[in-house]
């Protein structure tokens, strides 16, 4: 699967009708898109870096999502948009353990590892963040994968700013904030990754950590 996830932001001084007829609008070209599977959400409080909507949208492949594209940038190009950042990646590695629930909540992390990172090192960080479910158990489903290209203000970059993205549907919003960012899974293996004062730290940049309320799962089963 070809996997297009968009981070839009509200432009400044937008007036709430504004913003409400460009996620209507946004809402419409992921409807019509041809995606098998789509996701269009408004942001949780907490988030950092996080936008005020999510859209996920998930092809057969490139050349479907290629075929869509621009009706999908026209919709995201409404004048009560302002930055529009994201990532575009071939499925990873993925997985689920069960049915997220009538409050799940879907959480994408975009992550940027160091260029001069040798492969190694990446694989062994990808692999920690992989641990994560086996021992979180309100993580229903998650897939970790890399990323091919990049936007930014709606437009496709060179200079990728994002190396990964890391999914997960998780059972309810008090979970993740509180069992997930507080389990020793988290604090004592994975973030020595992040943490500047860490040798191991590969992760200097900021991240992208956004969440929106679930309708339909839309991470499959694997792969």
């Amino acid at each position: 699967m070809y996997n297009v996830t968009r981070v839009v932001f509200t432009a400044d001084d937008t007036e709430s009708d504004g913003w409400s007829d460009a996620m209507n609008t946004i809402a419409a070209a992921a409807e019509s898109s041809g995606a098998v599977r789509h996701l269009v959400t408004a942001t949780l409080p907490g988030v950092i870096n996080g936008g005020d909507l999510i859209v996920h949208l998930q092809f057969e492949d490139e050349a479907a999502w290629q075929a869509s594209r621009s009706a999908v940038d026209a919709g995201l190009h409404h004048a009560a948009v302002g930055q529009v950042h994201g990532a575009e990646y071939t499925s990873g590695t993925a997985g689920r353990s069960r049915a997220t629930g009538p409050n799940g909540v879907y959480r994408a992390l975009l992550i940027r590892v160091a260029p001069d990172t040798p492969e190694d090192t990446i694989e062994r960080f990808e692999s920690d963040l992989l641990k994560m479910p086996g021992h979180i158990s309100s993580i229903a489903a998650w897939r970790l994968s890399r990323v091919s290209a990049v936007t930014d203000e709606g437009h496709a970059s060179d200079e990728a700013p994002w190396t990964h993205v890391w999914e997960q549907e998780f059972t309810d919003l008090a979970s993740l904030q509180t069992q997930y960012l507080d389990h020793p899974i988290h604090w004592g293996v994975v973030d020595r990754w992040f943490d500047p004062e860490c040798t191991e730290v590969i992760v200097r940049d900021r991240v992208c950590h956004t969440f929106g309320k679930l309708g339909d799962e839309v991470l499959p089963r694997g792969g």
